[in-house]
């Protein structure tokens, strides 16, 4: 009997190779290697392949994964990197295999030059990494990348790594290996650092990358080193009541998300149905059919069929309009009103929700009727007090076509029956967003982005002219507004909490965040020009359940709130003292003078306030002082992110999410996944699942984290329809503004049908 080898030879079988394979996968591992072989049953055949063996084996040994024996999915992990070393060895034509001991040894150093220059020739690596990096250099690297920290990777990890990030060739073979594209990575954004130190901060980021302590946002993972370095994960567009900017935006939009950029998109501006249009009386469609046209262009623009764009578009719950907004991603109404590719976010004031306390009236605006109401500002521009005293004037003093009143509790009743059946809108509370936004001296935040964790200053761009030239040029002339960029990076609290650590990683994650505005590619101008002006960053985390749970915390518990506030405390804390050190060698944003920062406030609370409630023992104030001095490097630092994609490459449990289930299987675009949390064998008692946690909880803690954290968070509700109803759903929205947070994300549930009107708010 014979098997097909991957070079197409024929050799005659030998079991002895198979167990060689078993071997590697299981070496060091609690697992019984003749129990997989037994287990995966091969049915020899004559001229079977020995890819189809490999793949069987890998297999079996995932699906023997479970909450008693998660050990398997390393084995898993192993066989499949086992079968990456030999496809890539065969690609690029070396042996896995060394000649002189018969040792695998997987990386071949002196082929990572020549793996760069081949496919850099090709188009697909990035020609600035030869033209900045020796020959010499490479082969130094090359000789610094640990070939054991693939070993880290559990199986669903380095799927997911091979299935999507990893570099492929013209014919969709995998070309790198894993350390490999770490240290490609790291010698992308090491490109901004100084000529002589350029090696000690590759070598710096790749330790950091390859040994799980952070990571990077998909976008980074994916396109540092290509051709097109756009490393950002999303962008945040406001539109102007002007049909010139409303499809300008169309444009940005469909640029943006052709570099796999996501979408956050504020239309509170545009005047609501039937609003005059050059002083023609209900000539106005309204905000639903821009909408529309969003919603399409994220199913046009899909990433070379890769998957659609997406995008979140926010509406304030004023707007007159905001009855039909919220039904976008119904079942039931008009289907022609109907957007199911976007996701619906409502911008909330303080004055709505005490209005709903008091079930007072509510009064919905045409933003039409709302220009130029204070000092040249719209409704839209106002927040706080300010806010209150010019909308109740307009309440008083508009006319009835300019306005609807409706009761408060019915439109909130209306929100949480849409929440319920689908999980969305997502929520802004635009008043805490704003007084603590550490910017507000130059601008205003509208929105957020397609995650709601993101909060920067927003505005409009003008349009200013166009310019015919005589040789047929056409030249047209806009003044840039801000466009919000996201440079997203985390730090895995399974690996990195302690002081010690913070204080060792968090500063060089900033630089790395900070170097990535240098290297990225701007799909629109504006981005770039708001990039640079306030070189803001956003620093999450992942592993946050696996972290409480190693130190014994449970979720439901007061000490769980403490640590909380601690450890943010400490992230907040070194990621500052990172962005000065920035600023001291590279000088700080152009717009630091005036803001929060230079005023020695952080977080809305003075030095000294912080000094008095930290839980480490920091000295806020003299911190303080130095920001004074040097200024920040980064405009904005925190802001918590979902980790959905980079948490399964490291093994981690999702950003600040409680685990989903104890044991599942996640189907993505990699297939069907097994998932157990980390160390579930030894703490499976410590671990409580989402939908069994008391949700107020998950809202305190998010509290506790927020007084450390200048942007906001993705933070997720997790509901049982059977155990929940429609008060109970908006105690925890109004808790959530209560305490100070600034967005909810998704409300998930674990069922999403036959959910009926939320009648019972009605008492």
């Amino acid at each position: 009997m014979h098997v097909l080898k991957r070079n197409g030879q024929k050799e005659a079988l030998d079991i002895s190779k198979i167990r060689i394979a078993i071997g590697f996968a299981c070496e060091g591992i609690d697992v019984d290697p003749i129990e997989l072989e037994l287990d995966a049953q091969i049915q020899f055949k004559d001229s079977i392949s020995t890819k189809e063996i490999q793949q069987l084996l890998i297999r079996t040994a995932a699906e023997k994964v479970s909450p008693q024996t998660p050990q398997w999915q390393y084995v898993a992990a192993r066989l499949l990197l086992y079968d990456l070393y030999k496809e890539v060895g065969h690609l690029r034509g070396y042996k896995v295999k060394d000649k002189l001991n018969g040792k695998y040894k997987p990386y071949n150093p002196d082929s990572f030059y020549q793996l760069v220059k081949t496919y850099a020739e090709k188009g697909i690596y990035g020609s600035y990494l030869l033209e900045e990096y020796t020959e010499e250099e490479f082969n130094t690297l090359s000789r610094y990348i640990d070939p054991d920290r693939d070993l880290l990777f559990n199986y669903t990890g380095i799927k997911v790594l091979v299935d999507r990030y990893l570099v492929r060739d013209e014919d969709g073979n995998v070309v790198e290996l894993p350390q490999e594209m770490y240290m490609l990575i790291a010698m992308t954004l090491a490109l901004p650092e100084k000529r002589e130190e350029r090696l000690k901060w590759a070598k710096t980021f790749y330790d950091l990358l390859s040994k799980h302590e952070i990571s990077l946002a998909t976008p980074t993972l994916m396109n540092a080193r290509r051709t097109h370095t756009q490393l950002s994960s999303c962008f945040v567009l406001t539109v102007d009541d002007d049909l010139y900017d409303i499809f300008d935006n169309v444009q940005k939009a469909g640029q943006i998300s052709k570099f796999a950029g996501g979408l956050g998109i504020y239309l509170g501006k545009i005047r609501a149905t039937g609003a005059p249009i050059r002083k023609f009386k209900g000539a106005s469609s309204g905000v639903l059919p821009v909408v529309k046209i969003l919603n399409d262009v994220m199913i046009y623009v899909d990433q070379l069929g890769m998957r659609k764009g997406s995008a979140s578009i926010t509406l304030d719950i004023w707007h007159k309009d905001v009855l039909d907004f919220l039904e976008v991603k119904t079942n039931v109404g008009d289907e022609r009103k109907k957007a199911h590719d976007i996701h619906p976010a409502i911008s909330i004031p303080d004055l709505f929700m005490k209005r709903l306390k008091s079930r007072d009236k509510w009064t919905l605006f045409d933003p039409y009727y709302c220009k130029n109401v204070k000092d040249g500002k719209n409704l839209e521009d106002l927040y706080g007090e300010e806010f209150e005293k010019v909308y109740e004037k307009l309440e008083r003093e508009l006319p009835a076509y300019a306005k609807k009143e409706v009761p408060a509790f019915e439109l909130w009743k209306r929100l949480l029956t849409v929440v319920f059946e689908t999980g969305e809108p997502y929520i802004f509370f635009r008043d805490t967003a704003n007084k603590l936004n550490p910017n507000k001296h130059c601008g205003m935040v509208y929105s957020s982005n397609l995650c709601h964790e993101i909060v920067q200053n927003m505005s409009t761009t003008q349009h200013i002219e166009d310019t015919l030239l005589e040789d047929g040029t056409i030249v047209h002339k806009k003044k840039s507004g801000d466009v919000v960029v996201c440079n997203l990076g985390s730090i895995n609290l399974g690996k990195v909490y302690t002081k010690e650590d913070m204080e060792r990683v968090v500063p060089v994650l900033v630089r790395m965040l900070d170097n990535v505005i240098n290297m990225n590619y701007y799909a629109i101008k504006e981005a770039e020009y708001t990039n640079k002006r306030y070189r803001a960053i956003g620093i999450g985390v992942s592993n946050y359940h696996y972290c409480l749970v190693k130190n014994d915390i449970q979720w439901e518990s007061e000490e769980h709130l403490e640590f909380a506030n601690a450890l943010f405390e400490r992230i907040a804390y070194y990621a500052i003292k990172g962005s000065v050190e920035l600023a001291k060698e590279r000088g700080a944003y152009p717009l630091f003078e005036g803001s929060d920062w230079s005023k020695g406030i952080f977080f809305g609370r003075t030095a000294e306030e912080n000094k008095r409630i930290s839980k480490n023992g920091f000295d806020w104030t003299s911190l303080a002082e130095e920001v004074k001095r040097y200024g920040m490097r980064n405009a904005y630092l925190l802001a918590i992110m979902p980790t959905g994609s980079t948490s399964l490459i490291v093994g981690a449990t999702p950003s600040v999410d409680p685990i989903f289930a104890k044991f599942y299987k996640e189907e993505n675009m990699s297939g069907i996944l097994p998932q157990v949390p980390p160390e579930i064998d030894k703490y499976f008692w410590h671990y409580k699942s989402a939908y069994n946690i008391d949700q107020e909880w998950v809202i305190r803690a998010a509290a506790e984290r927020q007084k450390w954290i200048d942007q906001a968070q993705s933070l997720n509700l997790f509901i049982d329809p059977e155990q929940i109803d429609g008060p109970k759903l908006s105690r925890l929205y109004e808790l959530a503004w209560e305490l100070g947070l600034k967005t909810v994300y998704y409300t998930r549930s674990k069922s999403m049908t036959d959910i009926e009107e939320c009648e019972s708010c009605s008492t």
